[in-house]
Parts: C-alpha cells; sequence; structure tokens
C-alpha cells in the first residue's frame, strides 16, 4: 500500500476511535446516576446548546496518540486526551460546582471505560484547572487521559 492510502485508513480509524470514545462518556455518565442529577441539564459532546443554562457540562477530544508496543503497528496503546468542562449558574460562591467536579471524578478516575472494539487500560485524570466565576457562571476543566488498545 502506498502512503496515501495508510495516511488515510489512520484518519479513518482515529475517527471511529473518537466516536467510539465519545458513546462511551456518555455510556458513563447516564448510567451513573448521581451525576446525571448533578448535572441536570447534560453532558454533551463538542458543544452545548446555545441557551443552556443551569448545571452541565461539556466534553471534548482534544488529540489522540499512539505508542507501539513491540514494534509492530498493531500492538500499540492509544492515548486520548479528554477535556470535561463543567458549568452551573448556581451563585452559591462555588459549592455545586466543586461537588459536580467530585462526583465527575468518582465517576472517571480510574475507572474502566467500556469503548466498542478496544480494551480499557487506565482512565486518569491529569489536572483540574482553578474554579472561575464568568459571565455568571461558575466553572471547571478537568483533563483526563484515556489509555485503550485494540482488541
Amino acid at each position: 500500500r502506498e502512503c496515501k492510502e495508510d495516511t488515510g485508513y489512520i484518519q479513518e480509524s482515529k475517527w471511529q476511535m473518537i466516536t467510539e470514545v465519545a458513546k462511551a462518556v456518555m455510556d458513563k455518565y447516564t448510567r451513573n446516576t448521581t451525576l446525571t442529577r448533578a448535572l441536570y441539564n447534560g453532558l454533551f459532546f463538542q458543544q452545548a446548546p446555545q441557551d443552556t443554562s443551569g448545571s452541565y457540562g461539556v466534553f471534548y477530544i482534544n488529540g489522540i496518540t499512539r505508542d507501539e508496543i513491540m514494534g509492530a503497528a498493531s500492538n500499540g496503546i492509544s492515548k486520548i486526551e479528554i477535556q470535561f468542562n463543567l458549568f452551573t449558574d448556581n451563585d452559591d460562591g462555588g459549592f455545586e460546582i466543586s461537588t459536580i467536579s467530585q462526583l465527575l471524578t468518582d465517576c472517571f478516575d480510574w475507572k474502566n471505560l467500556y469503548v466498542e472494539g478496544y480494551h480499557s487500560v487506565w482512565m486518569q485524570r491529569n489536572n483540574i484547572l482553578p474554579l472561575g466565576y464568568v459571565d455568571e457562571m461558575w466553572q471547571t476543566t478537568i483533563e483526563y487521559e484515556l489509555g485503550i488498545e485494540k482488541e
């Protein structure tokens, strides 16, 4: 195969992986009733509807890298950067957004994420940004790294 075809295959594979990871994150969220009650206006992939208010979250897949194991292209771990942005308009000094942050951490940090076609290796929180109050909304960002390998 030419390099051009391989590049197309890799890009197609990454888009498939992004789709499956996004589905897995949403499935994990919807199965956690405590978190879904706290984020009562939902968790959205990439963008919330324009008029969303209350407590909600938006997540993004910021990057995918691959580490080969034992030198074979088919043996490797994909590392996926997932960013959660959490918002609430509850003017309580940041208590609610802190609680939601902890619930999200309890749901995802070092837990299995069942991604179709892959084995979950790890899901690790890398960073929590400080709470902020911007445009009458409390907000924070929590960043994760997900490690998965093809089944």
